[in-house]
């Protein structure tokens, strides 16, 4: 019992956290899929052909991009479920 009402107090911020760095990753996932590529192209000698780094980009800023939906979708999902319990506690 004791347990339970622990991780009842720890869900909604949990899933707020998670919820907030999900949506900060999908708004700046452009900018740090640009900072990856560019990473990658000069790890690679600084030169390589547009439209591979073209694909590399795109590849960069839509993982950015997935990995903020998933945060995003499990932080909501966390404070809907927190939402939930705490109002049937209150019946």
């Amino acid at each position: 019992m004791v347990m339970d009402k622990l991780k009842l107090q720890i869900l909604p911020k949990v899933s707020l956290i998670t919820f907030i760095a999900g949506l900060v990753t999908i708004i700046f996932s452009p900018g740090w899929g640009i900072e990856a590529a560019n990473a990658f192209l000069r790890a690679h000698g600084g030169g390589m052909d547009s439209v591979q780094f073209s694909a590399i980009l795109q590849g960069s800023i839509n993982s950015f991009t997935i990995i903020g939906a998933v945060l995003f979708f499990l932080g909501g999902l966390g404070c809907l479920i927190s939402i939930i319990f705490s109002e049937m506690q209150k019946q």
